[in-house]
């Protein structure tokens, strides 16, 4: 398998590459936007847009940094875009609550939705993000930490640290939260 630096650099001759770019990453930054946007139509027009500016600057892309770094970046900005325009009406529980049943199971092993929602609503958005970009889109903890400007091993510390504190929320007695 074509390395993801190689295709990008190809890419700039090659839309062929861009392609086979595009194939490896669409699902994931789809997953992504939709975690954050809540809406298919919307997730899929912002996903176009992601590609289509990948597209058009990948000359900007530098190959010290992993690829999906650079692109998941693109993503980041084209979401906050997108919420710049429409100002969120939904909570940011809902992102979760609403999705795919097996991005909740990822996030953690829960039968109990309401108390996983009341947990998330706790977070802020630095976590939030952090749960969006390794279970919604996919991301290994490297890809992560380069978009972050955090190492991996901080990164993975923070992701686990970050559930633990969630279940420990989520298994409080109703009362105690």
């Amino acid at each position: 398998m074509t390395s993801d630096k190689k295709l990008a650099l190809n890419a700039a001759h090659d839309p062929k590459a861009f392609g086979d770019l595009f194939d490896r990453y669409a699902l994931r930054i789809y997953r992504y936007c939709y975690s954050r946007v809540q809406h298919h139509e919307s997730a899929e027009d912002i996903t176009a847009q992601v590609f289509q500016d990948a597209l058009e600057h990948i000359d900007q892309y530098k190959p010290l940094a992993p690829f999906a770094a650079w692109l998941f970046t693109i993503a980041r900005r084209r979401v906050t875009d997108h919420y710049r325009r429409l100002k969120p009406t939904e909570e940011l529980s809902e992102e979760f609550s609403q999705g795919n049943p097996e991005i909740l199971a990822g996030v953690i092993q829960q039968e109990d939705l309401q108390s996983l929602e009341h947990s998330l609503r706790k977070l802020d958005e630095d976590d939030l993000e952090l749960l969006r970009l390794r279970f919604a889109a996919g991301m290994r903890y490297k890809e992560i930490a380069a978009l972050v400007d955090k190492t991996p091993g901080a990164v993975k510390t923070a992701t686990y640290r970050l559930l633990d504190r969630l279940k420990a929320d989520m298994e409080k007695p109703d009362d105690a939260q």
